[in-house]
């Protein structure tokens, strides 16, 4: 017996008995460990599930293992012992084929079923910070929310809106996936911050490596050691001349801007505000300081001091209005 058949066999034989197992059973595992062993072993499910692309339906590929559409050649065939022999044969690798098939397509489904399933978020000027299964800590913002999903190969969190911190647990078999509206970022072991706002999303790596992939475009960045990109206008890009550090500060109560603008400084300050911080969105400025937590009121009131900006209270929320400078 060749090591190909052998394979063969050996999905074949996997298949009939996850057929009957429970979710939960003990030879899912066995199952799962023997698939991971080769790439052949998972070729081998590949091959099969594209010649199956090459059968029209179940039903037909059941009359042509069971022979029915067979028998209607044979009796039209002066050679029906060797057409027997070979349509036999070519039965059998067809079952074959239906058998490994399914199997494939049980797989997949077992691996896209998660494991874990959870949800989290925080209120205005709340934060918290959670451990995961795997051992993996996030620390979320003010006025964030995210979910999370762990699944047999990944472990993939969505961050919905608002800012946090991921220190991931390394396991090299199950990447871990944070993905924003704009980005997907892919780690195995390290410690970075993603941040949401409404017109910039900012990734910073505290260290290891991190690789950051645009959604809606070509772009992608490898981030390693205190190094940030971010997702403007329409693309993704590193950011020079910052420090990563700055942007998980806000764990310990600080705010950091580095040219900022007024739309992210209005977002970020609403986080932690019981009304709304809003922009008018015109300002060109961009703005650097060093805020606590418990200073955002005062912050804003001295706006207008190292701005052109004006502080106007609305039934809305706190307003900040972009004036001429020679106002």
């Amino acid at each position: 017996m060749t090591a190909q058949k052998k394979i063969s066999e050996t999905a074949a034989r996997w298949f009939i008995r996850m057929q009957e197992a429970a979710p939960d059973a003990p030879e899912r595992s066995q199952f799962e460990a023997w698939l991971m062993q080769s790439p052949l072993h998972q070729q081998e499910y590949s091959s099969i599930s594209d010649a199956w692309q090459g059968i029209d339906s179940v039903n037909e590929l059941q009359a042509i293992a069971q022979g029915r559409q067979a028998d209607v050649f044979f009796k039209r065939s002066e050679r029906k012992k060797a057409v027997r022999k070979v349509a036999g044969a070519v039965s059998t690798c067809v079952a074959l084929m239906f058998v490994g098939w399914a199997g494939y397509q049980q797989y997949h489904t077992w691996q896209a079923t998660p494991t874990l399933q959870l949800a989290s978020q925080t209120t205005r000027a709340q934060q918290i910070t959670q451990m995961l299964e795997d051992g993996s800590h996030v620390t979320l913002n003010a006025d964030t929310q995210i979910e999370v999903k762990y699944y047999r190969h990944q472990r993939h969190i969505t961050l919905l809106k608002g800012e946090a911190i991921f220190e991931v647990q390394r396991d090299p078999g199950k990447p871990f996936v944070v993905e924003t509206d704009r980005m997907k970022v892919t780690v195995l072991g390290t410690r970075f911050a993603v941040n949401k706002l409404s017109r910039l999303e900012r990734v910073s790596v505290d260290h290891g490596k991190v690789e950051v992939v645009s959604k809606t475009g070509p772009e992608k960045i490898i981030l390693q050691n205190n190094q940030v990109a971010e997702f403007k206008q329409n693309h993704l890009q590193p950011r020079r001349n910052v420090s990563a550090q700055d942007y998980f500060r806000f764990s310990s109560g600080t705010l950091v801007f580095n040219q900022a603008d007024l739309p992210e400084i209005a977002e970020t300050l609403s986080r932690y505000n019981p009304t709304p911080v809003m922009s008018d969105g015109l300002s060109t400025e961009h703005i650097s300081a060093v805020v606590t937590v418990k200073d955002t009121n005062n912050f804003i009131s001295t706006l207008p001091r190292i701005a052109n900006v004006r502080v106007r209270q609305t039934t809305a929320g706190t307003l900040l209005e972009t004036v001429s400078p020679d106002k």
